[in-house]
């Protein structure tokens, strides 16, 4: 046999070997379509919605930095909000404690002013307030609470205050019995009390308030200034010494009131 006519059997054999698997494998296919087409539908759809969830997803986050960013300038802005309202209750407080006094002890009100420091000494009581000669304050105006006299202004700065309270050994006030007639002089007797004498025809006695008073005119008259704890006789009966415990604690004051001098 010669090399062509080999050739050509060869061909002829590989030739029908192909037919014969095309004839074979034609009724699978259509199978093995059906099989792995299911399989292999829901593969572009789960890419489609996998980008959909990472946007989604990057999404949330940058919402989330945001909200926690807006968030963080609200807490901000009511930090801010409680302060000022803090503030402003206070000035109210302020306010309404210069209207009691206004209404309940005189009228000439000209400031709300701090305590600031104090000398609680043996031998002085005396208050230091936080406004002086720019606020308006001057020497001899007198200083109060809404529970009581507190004092009299004696220096004056630029910036601060001076008040001689009524504990000063060297404080003196008029005084009078709410109750009854009468009027009397008080001096301060440290550390906590004052000391009032008033003639024997005056009627006095332990838990009567005094009131400010006319002799001396250094204060509005009818301010509370204290009430009496005891009585005593001197000089033979001829003068009346009255113990009086003020009705302001000085220890807790914050503020006091300054009126217009008389």
């Amino acid at each position: 046999m010669s090399e062509v006519a080999l050739r050509r059997l060869l061909f002829l054999i590989l030739l029908a070997l192909g037919l014969g698997l095309a004839a074979l494998t034609r009724p699978l296919a259509p199978r093995v379509s059906l099989v792995l087409s299911p399989l292999t539908a829901p593969l572009p759809a789960l890419g489609h919605r996998l980008g959909q969830n990472l946007r989604a997803g990057l999404a949330i986050l940058t919402n989330r930095q945001d909200l926690y960013g807006e968030n963080q300038a609200l807490r901000t802005k009511v930090a801010s909000l409680e302060a000022e309202n803090r503030r402003l209750r206070l000035e109210v407080d302020r306010l309404s404690r210069a209207l009691e006094v206004r209404r309940a002890q005189a009228p000439g009100v000209v400031a709300v002013a701090r305590v600031v420091g104090e000398d609680l000494s043996g031998l002085y009581r005396r208050l230091v307030l936080d406004m002086g000669q720019r606020d308006g304050l001057r020497p001899g105006m007198p200083v109060t609470a809404p529970e009581g006299l507190v004092g009299l202004i004696v220096e004056v700065g630029e910036r601060q205050a001076l008040v001689r309270t009524l504990l000063d050994p060297e404080s003196q006030v008029g005084v009078r019995p709410e109750r009854s007639l009468g009027r009397g002089v008080a001096r301060g007797a440290p550390p906590g009390h004052l000391v009032a004498e008033f003639p024997p025809t005056v009627k006095v006695a332990p838990g009567d308030l005094l009131l400010t008073g006319a002799p001396l005119g250094l204060f509005p008259d009818g301010i509370p200034v204290g009430r009496v704890e005891r009585v005593e006789r001197v000089q033979g009966g001829l003068k009346q010494r009255v113990w009086v415990r003020p009705l302001v604690e000085l220890s807790l004051l914050e503020e006091v009131i300054v009126l217009r001098p008389l």
